[in-house]
């Protein structure tokens, strides 16, 4: 496939999704979008959201070694905690996807974000504080979402 019908495939898919830019700009940064299909499409949204996950799980770490505040420290130990079962659930859903369980992986993404909205919550309990992972956690389940929303357009590509 040309890398001009691709760049086609790419926005005629994320203008399909609830954020084209994060969409498009996350695609488009992996090689392997270049002669993806839409079943590659959505491998490479679920590997890019794995990839992010891990990251955000990794500046929890370097955020709660610097941490001076017991209650920050708590907060972000549950955050690491969240993460590492939202990044299982990722896995799990990549899984279910390579195995044709396309709706199994649907619910596994869904399952995916209800961490970084815990995490948040967690900021906010009495005596709140500010969290420093609000935008990242709006991120992640922005791509988690984009993840979702390309793989329920491929369900609908292959329903008859």
């Amino acid at each position: 496939m040309s890398s001009n019908k691709n760049a086609a495939l790419l926005q005629q898919v994320c203008e399909k999704t609830h954020n084209y830019s994060l969409c498009f700009s996350s695609l488009k940064s992996d090689p392997r979008s270049l002669n993806a299909d839409l079943k590659d499409l959505v491998v490479i949204t679920m590997d890019v959201t794995v990839v992010k996950a891990i990251k955000i799980s990794e500046l929890i770490d370097k955020l709660n070694k610097t941490a001076s505040d017991p209650i920050i420290k708590s907060c972000l130990d549950i955050c690491s905690w969240n993460y590492e079962v939202s990044i299982g659930y990722l896995q799990k859903a990549v899984n279910a996807f390579e195995s044709n369980s396309y709706k199994e992986s649907y619910g596994l993404l869904t399952v995916a974000t209800i961490g970084p909205g815990h995490c948040e919550d967690t900021f906010a309990e009495p005596p709140a504080r500010k969290s420093p992972l609000t935008a990242a956690n709006a991120n992640f389940v922005s791509l988690v979402t984009i993840a979702e929303d390309i793989l329920s357009i491929f369900m609908k590509h292959k329903s008859p």
